[in-house]
Parts: C-alpha cells; structure tokens; sequence
C-alpha cells in the first residue's frame, strides 16, 4: 500500500475512526487523538498487514485498542510524521445525537461498541462477533438488551 492509498483509506474511514474512539474514551479531542495515534501506529505496522483488503477492519481494531490505553493511561499522543492534516473529521448533529442516546442509555463500553459497529458500520452480529472476540450470543444478548435499554429513554420511539 502506497502513502496516497493509505492516506486515501483513512480520509474515506475517518468518520467510522472518530466514532469508534469517542464510543471508547467518550471526549471529541481525546478521540481525535486516539484516531491520529492509531493512524500513526498503522502507519508504522503497515508492513505487518499481509492483506490489503482487511485494512478498514485491522485499522479500526488499532483505533479501538488505542483509544482503550488512552482512556487507560489519560491520553499519551503521537506525532504523525507527515501524516498530521490527515485525519479533519468533526462529528455533526447527527453524530453527537446518537452518542448522547447511546450515553443517556446507561450503556457498557462493549454494548456501545457493538451498536456502533452495527448501526454506524453496518456490520451484522456474526461479524461483530468475531471483530470483538466474543461469542455470537454473548453479542447477541448485549446488542438486544441495548435496545431495549434505548427504546425504554424518554422520547424515543
């Protein structure tokens, strides 16, 4: 992968980036900075990706273990060495409304995550399941529950 398809890659994800940091860390500037750190980090691994085609997927498990030490260790960053305007996302309207309903839920970190993967990127469980690295019906069980959880918030239908 060259470093105008790897730039090309992560402007067209930046969004699904964003969201899937700020599900984790729960801060717009400290998910901007876990997509830019994660962005650094695969650009530094890119070698270790032996399948071009799994590069949406591969970055976005760095985005979310990125996002996990940051909230861990309170927000070490990364140079990007050249790749620094990169990453410009801003969350819209839309994108904050579904992360205050997600919060205003009472959601786990991991119920969060799965509904994001299901509604944000369109993943269906199966997949969700094997890109968390738990059992389809332990996956099953959380994304249900949210949505009873959802469904049950003042105002929503």
């Amino acid at each position: 992968m060259t470093k105008e398809e790897f730039v090309s890659s992560v402007t067209a994800n930046e969004k699904k980036l964003y969201i899937a940091a700020f599900s984790v860390v729960r801060n717009a500037e400290d998910a901007k900075d876990a997509v830019s750190s994660a962005v650094a980090h695969a650009w530094e691994n890119l070698d270790r990706l032996n399948d071009d085609g799994k590069f949406d997927g591969w970055l976005l498990r760095i985005t979310y273990n990125e996002a996990k030490k940051m909230k861990r260790h309170g927000g070490d960053s990364v140079s990007l060495t050249g790749l620094e305007d990169s990453f410009a996302y801003d969350p819209d309207d839309a994108d904050m409304q579904f992360f205050d309903i997600i919060s205003s839920a009472g959601l786990d970190g991991k119920s969060r995550q799965i509904l994001i993967l299901r509604f944000i990127y369109g993943y269906d469980l199966p997949e969700t399941a094997k890109m968390m690295s738990l059992p389809l019906s332990t996956v099953k069980t959380k994304y249900y529950r949210a949505l009873d959880k959802i469904k049950k918030l003042p105002g929503i239908i």
